[in-house]
């Protein structure tokens, strides 16, 4: 049985994994500023929807650039590098939305944010799943990914506040002056993942003096020169590529639910005749469902594998949104337990892309999954734009994207097994 590291170790591993759950907040933060403040924008400046509609996509093209570019420069450069450009990216286009004063700055710096969020949540799960230990790890990477929820609430929690009283663009400069804050923070504090630097015996004492203080000086093999990176057509080959389809086909249908959500319900709230504060808490408490939810899922995981446990949390999503459709009383509590089932299925879906990938492969993997949930996302900006204008359809369309969620989680080859079951107390995995 492992011996348990000292506390040191796991105050040091517990703050970087922290501080990589911390981009993960800002991301989810910035990622919702817009549609957040959309009410109060359409309204002072006189926009359709359709227009807000096209900025949206925008953004969602640049996402899905960034989450490509991200995985291959977490491959090739390291996951800090990747990471640390996409937060001051993003940090910086949203602190510039303050200033916007034309609907083609809005959709510039929505697009250049986009570049910058797109590979956030799917390197940050990869950094997590390599400074955790395999018992840990669904836990560790559900948790990392669910702090876009908390993002979320924190933003909505801004919207209510802010909105009232000092207007949108107070929104994004606090969002972007403190993503920038914290940008100056990880390149000071965040050291480069183990795994990717055991690929390059150049950084031989790095390693070292890394391992030693995570406890596990013995667990790595030593660097090797001039290791090649398997070609990204090994994702499309035998079994993997069936988890990679299906991961794939699961994070397009689940991220078209979640940015659905995350744009769209204010205006749907609005509509519906809620105040500018309950269309900001209306999304609040999805986000709180969704954090809930996610833990919820990463302890199920642990004791009967995602097999079982994402498939069904997916089915109770459709179940949600029939119940929704129908527009009974509860709305709020009805939006919590959507974010309870559905979305903290796509943020336990993360844990289980770090499992499926193998090392070399995983930041490529999870950056091809991350692309495909962006056309899901590309395609809600989108279809929400006259999906807002009837509640039952709104509802009913995800709905239908619930049940595609659970069969492609079905179609996954490379489950997590329950603890215990195949797994070790390995660092890297």
């Amino acid at each position: 049985m492992p011996r348990r590291p000292a506390r040191g170790v796991r105050l040091y591993r517990l703050g970087v994994v922290m501080l990589i759950a911390l981009t993960v907040v800002l991301d989810g933060l910035d990622n919702q500023m817009l549609g957040l403040a959309a009410p109060a924008l359409l309204h002072e400046w006189g926009l359709e929807r359709g227009v807000l509609g096209g900025i949206f996509a925008l953004g969602f093209v640049g996402m899905a650039l960034g989450t490509l570019l991200a995985g291959q420069i977490g491959d090739q450069y390291g996951r800090r590098v990747a990471l640390l450009l996409g937060v001051a990216l993003f940090g910086a286009a949203t602190l510039a939305t303050g200033y916007a004063g034309a609907v083609w700055h809005l959709a510039l710096l929505k697009a250049l944010a986009g570049v910058g969020l797109g590979g956030v949540p799917g390197t940050a799960a990869a950094m997590i799943a390599e400074f955790t230990t395999a018992r840990w790890r669904s836990l560790a990477v559900t948790f990392g990914v669910v702090c876009v929820s908390i993002g979320g609430i924190l933003g909505g929690g801004m919207a209510a506040t802010l909105l009232p009283l000092l207007g949108w663009r107070w929104l994004f400069w606090a969002s972007g002056a403190l993503t920038m804050v914290v940008a100056l923070i990880l390149l000071r504090c965040l050291p480069e993942s183990p795994g990717f630097m055991a690929r390059d015996a150049n950084r031989r004492d790095e390693l070292a003096r890394l391992l030693r203080r995570l406890g596990e000086a013995s667990a790595a093999a030593p660097p090797r020169a001039g290791v090649a990176l398997p070609p990204m057509g090994e994702l499309m080959k035998g079994d993997l590529a069936r988890s990679t389809m299906g991961l794939s086909a699961a994070m397009l249908s689940g991220m078209f639910l979640i940015y659905l959500m995350f744009n769209w319900a204010p205006m749907l709230l609005s509509a519906q005749g809620f105040s500018l504060r309950e269309t900001s808490l209306g999304l609040t408490w999805f986000n709180m469902g969704g954090t809930v939810g996610a833990m919820l899922a990463a302890l199920a995981i642990m004791r009967v594998g995602s097999r079982r446990t994402l498939p069904v949390m997916a089915g109770l999503g459709a179940l949600v949104c029939i119940l929704l459709a129908g527009h009974g009383a509860g709305v709020m509590v009805g939006l919590a337990l959507l974010g309870l089932t559905a979305s903290a299925a796509q943020s336990a879906m993360f844990a289980l892309g770090a499992h499926a990938f193998p090392l070399p492969l995983r930041a490529r993997g999870m950056g091809l999954m991350g692309a495909a949930g962006r056309i899901g996302a590309l395609a809600s900006a989108f279809a929400g734009s006259w999906l807002v204008v009837g509640w039952t359809g709104f509802f009913a369309t995800l709905g239908a994207l619930m049940v595609v969620n659970m069969a492609s989680f079905l179609a996954v080859r490379g489950h997590i097994p329950p603890l215990g079951r195949g797994r070790t107390e390995d660092l890297q995995g």
